[in-house]
């Protein structure tokens, strides 16, 4: 090998060292893909409690000839009969970061800051099942036992009922998605920064 050869071979040879010594591998996660793996961060919680109660049909408030009719066999009956339950669920704020997008993250290194935009705050009620809890129970006389099937007919007018004052009660509703927004830039503030950046948090329109 000539001497204009081994110069070349040895300015490629030193050219890759110095390629390979001057790279710095980033040891910091991929924000993106980190922040989705968080999935749904509930950040706010609201209780929502309801009374409500079973009785026998009164001829008062029977609307189809059918209920009247009870109504008047009912009122024939000796006893009592009376079942008052309480049905409470929860209102949740939260942020679902499987939305985060990548042009949602952006990071300058040479300074460290990250600057992300959050999907929007969201409202639903709690997943799990709420379940009614007897308050007060009186059956007397000739009364039958009240059945499961009105007690579920209750819950299901309570959740309703629910759902509907939630929806209309929007001055609660905002309250509770701004401090949901400031616990979410708290909680992703010092994230980010046991990541090694500062961060700038916004939220999406």
């Amino acid at each position: 090998m000539n001497k204009s050869l081994l110069s070349v071979f040895f300015a490629v040879v030193m050219a890759i060292v110095f390629s390979a010594c001057g790279k710095q591998v980033d040891s910091r996660p991929d924000l993106t893909n980190r922040l989705q793996d968080v999935g749904r961060l509930e950040l706010s919680k609201m209780t929502v409690g309801k009374v409500g109660m079973i009785s026998d049909p009164t001829y008062d408030h029977a609307r189809t000839l059918s209920e009247k009719a009870e109504a008047i066999f009912s009122n024939m009956k000796v006893g009592t009969r009376i079942g008052v339950y309480s049905y409470d669920t929860y209102i949740l704020a939260y942020i679902d970061l499987s939305q985060i997008r990548p042009e949602d993250v952006e990071i300058d290194e040479e300074n460290s800051i990250a600057r992300i935009t959050l999907p929007p705050v969201e409202i639903m009620t709690d997943g799990r099942e709420p379940q009614l809890h007897e308050v007060h129970s009186r059956v007397t006389g000739l009364r039958s036992s009240i059945r499961p099937e009105e007690r579920a007919k209750l819950k299901a007018k309570m959740a309703a009922e629910v759902k509907k004052e939630v929806a209309a009660n929007k001055q609660a509703i905002g309250e509770m998605k701004k401090a949901a927004e400031e616990k979410g830039r708290v909680w992703l503030t010092n994230l980010l920064r046991n990541w090694g950046y500062e961060a700038t948090i916004e939220y999406r329109d």
